[in-house]
C-alpha cells in the first residue's frame, strides 16, 4: 500500500490510536498527538527529526512502511510469514514514539538541543522495553496476536544507541544510590519520571538523584551538568553506552570528598546507616526507598 498520510479506514489508524490511549492511561499523561495524523514512510527514509519532535504540539505518528504493512495484513486477517515479529516491532515503535510525545513541550528553542533529543528518545525506548509486555493487552495488537503467543517482546529501540546509553546512565544512577544491580522496576520508574520532566531540565534533575549533589556550589553544579550532557552525547554518537556511565561517574566526582568516600566504600556506607539523607536506595538494593523519593515514583 502507498506511503504517506493514512486514511481513517486504514487498519493502522485505529491500531495506532489504541496505543496512544494505552500509553496515556499508563503514564497518566496526555500524548501530543492530534488524533488525525498518522504517516507511513518508506523504509529507507529517516523518521521525524527528534529535535523537531521536542518542540511540536501536534506531532504525527510515523511508522516505517514494512511495519505498517504487517499491521494492515493483520487487520485483514491475512498475516504473512514474519509478521508476528513485525507486529511486535511496530507496536514497540509506536509505543516509544507515543511515550516521547507524553513529555512536556520543550521551552528553550534556542541553541543546539540534540543531547536533549537523544535523551528523550533513549528514555522513551527504555520505557517501552520495560512496559511493552504489560501494555500489549491494552492495544489492538492483542486482538491480532494475544500476548501469550508472543515469544519475545525484544525491542532495540527507535534509536538503539540512545536507548543503550540511557539504560547505562540509569544503571549508574542506581549504583550510586546503593542499588546493585539495577532491576527492571528501576529502569521503568526512572524512565517514566524523567520523561515527565521538561527536556531542558532533565540533566539537572539527573544530578539531583546522585547522593550529595545538593552540597555542590552553583558553579560546580553547572560544570557537573555539562559533563553529564556532553558524556551522554558522546555515548550516543560513538554507540558506546559505557561513556554514559562514565559521565555519571565524572559528575559524581564533583561531590564533597567525604560524601564520595561514603558512596564508594561499602563498609563506611553500612556503618553510617545510609549513604545520604536524600539517597533513594538502601545498600541492599532498590526495594527500600528512603524518605523523599516516593514522590518521584522511583524504585518501584
Amino acid at each position: 500500500m502507498a506511503t504517506g498520510l493514512v486514511k481513517t479506514n486504514d487498519p493502522c489508524f485505529p491500531w495506532g490510536d489504541s496505543i496512544v490511549e494505552a500509553v496515556s492511561e499508563t503514564t497518566d499523561r496526555l500524548v501530543r498527538w492530534r488524533g488525525i495524523d498518522f504517516v507511513v514512510r518508506p523504509d529507507d527514509r529517516p523518521g521525524m527529526n527528534a529535535v523537531d519532535a521536542l518542540r511540536s504540539n501536534d506531532s504525527p505518528l510515523v511508522l516505517p512502511e514494512e511495519l505498517a504493512d504487517a499491521v494492515r495484513r493483520y487487520g485483514a486477517g491475512q498475516p504473512a510469514q514474519g509478521d508476528r515479529e513485525r507486529l511486535v516491532q511496530a507496536t514497540a515503535h509506536t509505543t516509544s514514539q507515543s511515550v516521547g510525545l507524553s513529555s512536556p513541550l520543550f521551552d528553550n528553542i534556542g541553541g543546539l538541543h540534540q543531547p536533549e533529543a537523544d535523551l528523550d528518545d533513549g528514555l522513551a525506548d527504555v520505557w517501552t522495553q520495560e512496559r511493552l509486555p504489560q501494555l500489549w493487552s491494552k492495544t489492538e495488537s492483542s486482538k491480532f496476536l494475544p500476548a501469550a503467543e508472543v515469544p519475545d517482546f525484544a525491542f532495540a529501540g527507535r534509536n538503539p544507541a540512545a536507548a543503550a546509553a540511557a539504560r547505562a546512565l540509569m544503571a549508574e544512577i542506581v549504583r550510586r544510590q546503593g542499588g546493585t544491580p539495577a532491576e527492571p522496576e528501576d529502569y521503568a520508574a526512572l524512565s517514566d519520571w524523567l520523561i515527565s520532566v521538561k527536556p531542558e531540565e532533565r540533566y539537572g534533575e539527573i544530578l539531583s538523584l546522585l547522593p550529595g549533589t545538593d552540597e555542590l556550589s552553583p558553579r560546580d553544579l553547572f560544570r557537573a551538568e555539562v559533563t553529564l550532557r556532553n558524556g551522554f552525547t558522546e555515548a550516543v554518537a560513538k554507540n558506546d553506552p559505557s561513556l554514559a556511565s562514565a559521565a555519571v561517574q565524572a559528575a559524581s566526582e564533583k561531590i564533597d570528598p567525604q560524601l564520595r568516600r561514603l558512596i564508594e566504600d561499602s563498609a563506611l556506607a553500612s556503618a553510617s546507616g545510609a549513604i545520604t539523607a536524600g539517597a533513594g536506595y538502601s545498600a541492599t538494593g532498590p526495594s527500600t526507598i528512603q524518605p523523599g523519593r516516593e514522590q518521584r515514583g522511583l524504585g518501584g
